[in-house]
């Protein structure tokens, strides 16, 4: 602001010199309209012109201030670069989801798209899709576990919240709602209904949605590889009173490949590094950035 301050004493120097000589010239009672008139258009121009360029300085500070870059480090995780989003918003990719972060049971991610692998074919087009931003991802996922010797297929992808409560009030009927809730989430409380999740199966459908798919050779390979394409295992094992939700070694959740590589070096659930982005969030909106 050094800037600002030099030009602003330059201009209240100029003011005052100027109104002693307007007010000189005045006490002679001489008629000088002309002269006051031209110190006037001289002031006036040396003033618009410091107002401009202090302006110019705030914005290019402003853009600066935006563009300057947050970092995000998780224990034991290589520092990643923080995604310039609102990770408030639900459509945002590393939003969360769960039992203490709702969504509105009105939200519906758009486009969706059945992504280019195989899926049931017994289920809806709607939960036979995912986000469409998260089509190639998964396609390059499924290619990866096939060229790895696996053949996978969704079980089920996006899920309104109205379908959501069918699967809910089914299991709640007979093991209860507290118990069914350790197992399937309220409508508003599933990340399925973002379309950035998918319950991934064997096309034998052997473990299908079952704790032993993470003892298969295929459940093993997408735990450890999973991340590399920007996927993670939402629920894993001994995390349940953290997540809010058993095992389920077959929900995966897609959040990119940095964070998904930075949560699989941590060990750490996204609930758990929620804190570390919401730091940057906050950053980049200090900043401006979003």
């Amino acid at each position: 602001m050094r800037v600002y301050k030099q030009g602003h004493k330059n201009v209240t120097f100029r003011v005052i010199i100027s109104l002693i000589l307007i007010a000189i010239v005045g006490a002679t009672g001489y008629g000088c309209n002309a002269f006051i008139s031209s110190q006037t258009d001289i002031l006036n121009k040396k003033v618009s012109d410091a107002y401009k360029s202090e302006l110019a300085n705030v914005i290019a500070y402003k853009e600066a201030r935006k563009n300057i870059p947050v970092y995000i480090t998780l224990p034991g995780a290589t520092k990643i670069r923080a995604l310039v989003d609102d990770y408030t918003k639900t459509d945002s990719i590393w939003a969360i989801v769960s039992k203490t972060h709702p969504i509105s049971v009105n939200y519906t991610p758009t486009p969706l798209i059945i992504p280019n692998v195989l899926t049931r074919t017994d289920k809806s087009v709607a939960e036979r899709s995912v986000r469409s931003d998260i089509a190639k991802p998964m396609a390059k996922l499924f290619a990866g576990a096939s060229k790895a010797g696996y053949q996978l297929m969704i079980g089920s992808g996006y899920r309104s919240a109205a379908l959501q409560k069918i699967y809910f009030d089914s299991l709640a009927s007979s093991v209860g709602t507290v118990a069914a809730n350790n197992a399937i989430a309220f409508p508003g409380q599933s990340e399925h209904q973002t379309g950035l999740a998918a319950d991934i199966s064997t096309v034998s459908q052997n473990c299908y949605l079952s704790d032993c798919f993470g003892a298969t050779p295929d459940g093993m390979w997408l735990v450890n590889n999973a991340y590399k394409y920007g996927f993670i295992l939402r629920y894993p094992l001994g995390k349940e009173s953290i997540t809010g939700y058993q095992y389920e070694p077959w929900h995966f959740r897609y959040v990119g490949i940095d964070l998904a590589t930075a949560l699989h070096q941590s060990g750490l659930t996204l609930d758990q590094a929620w804190p570390y982005l919401m730091k940057a969030d906050a950053t980049l909106k200090k900043n401006g950035a979003i």
